[in-house]
């Protein structure tokens, strides 16, 4: 599924286009599930950084090596692999460079092990190497009946970390169910709760929501030593569309104070998955093949809201816009 140009989920239209053979240290993957992203939507309204029409979206992808190019090393042909991609995958064929494959279980469905790619890989590395937390401590979870916000309540779970997640009350049972205390951001104020259920504050905040909701649902949640991660700027581009003022408040909410920060021993830090991608190529493959190996064992089991064909992609984004669904959507060829 292919976008000529930026604009509504009407510019997402299939194509068939010849493949060329993979080039030097790339491989031909059949692809079996590609994951359905926020990423995906900000990218279709041309406002992701550093992407722009025409383009291919798809942010991540399991499947089979069909063939490979010249100098390519490390698998074979016929192997299951995962990568995360960032465009692309919105395809039942693609090349990719071998340095982002990574090998997928055979004993697991695509559309499980594609909700650990994005999602997994992004849980996985702020629960287990930007903030850590200690079992009997606290973390609070932004989102917790999203794709990621459940699978940092597993990982939580796994580690005996107390975890609280925020959601809508229609989905406090989603919350309830990965063993979090849930939260209702629409009717609680949730730092204050926050502070009382973990008596005193967590030791690390996952905020995919930005501006002021960083330092007033996140940052006053915390305890002395405690670290918020920012992995996201929902709140600016909110149903996928720019959001002038939200921007705006988002950039004055930048400014912090050091000293602050010092006295109480507190840390603000932003992940980005393809910086970390491209930055620590090893920790990216360590790290990714840990989650698909978890999935694959039953040990952590992402929630599917929907498997769609890969024709009705614009329907798949229209459905994750909406926030009616937990879990993470797929598109299958």
């Amino acid at each position: 599924m292919h976008m000529a140009r930026t604009g509504g989920i009407e510019v997402l239209k299939g194509r068939e286009v010849t493949l060329p053979p993979p080039g030097p240290r790339e491989a031909r993957v059949a692809i079996e599930a590609a994951g359905v992203a926020f990423a995906d939507i900000v990218m279709r309204t041309g406002l992701y950084p550093g992407v722009k029409a025409p383009v291919t979206p798809g942010y991540d992808f399991v499947g089979r090596i069909e063939a490979l190019g010249p100098d390519f090393q490390g698998f074979e042909v016929g192997k299951r692999v995962a990568a995360l991609t960032v465009t692309g995958s919105y395809a039942s064929r693609r090349n990719i460079e071998a340095r982002y494959l990574v090998a997928a279980p055979e004993a697991a469905p695509a559309e499980a092990l594609v909700a650990g790619v994005l999602n997994g890989l992004t849980a996985w590395q702020m629960f287990h190497r930007v903030a850590t937390a200690a079992p009997g401590e606290w973390v609070l979870v932004h989102g917790a009946a999203g794709g990621v916000g459940g699978l940092l309540l597993e990982l939580a779970q796994r580690a005996g970390v107390r975890a609280i997640g925020t959601a809508s009350a229609g989905k406090k049972a989603e919350v309830e169910a990965k063993g979090g205390i849930h939260i209702d951001y629409r009717a609680e104020a949730v730092a204050e709760r926050a502070l009382a259920i973990s008596g005193g504050g967590v030791v690390a905040a996952f905020d995919h929501v930005g501006g002021p909701h960083l330092k007033a649902a996140s940052m006053a949640a915390l305890r002395d030593g405690g670290t918020a991660v920012l992995y996201g700027g929902y709140d600016a581009t909110k149903g996928g569309k720019a959001r002038p003022a939200a921007m705006i408040k988002m950039l004055l909410a930048d400014r912090l104070s050091a000293l602050k920060l010092f006295s109480g021993s507190r840390g603000v830090v932003g992940y980005n998955v393809t910086s970390w991608r491209n930055a620590r190529p090893e920790p990216y493959r360590q790290d990714l093949a840990q989650v698909l190996g978890l999935i694959a064992d039953g040990a952590i089991q992402p929630k599917i809201a929907k498997v769609l064909p890969l024709s009705e992609a614009g329907e798949a984004q229209a459905l994750l816009q909406s926030a009616q669904l937990a879990g993470k959507i797929v598109l299958k060829p």
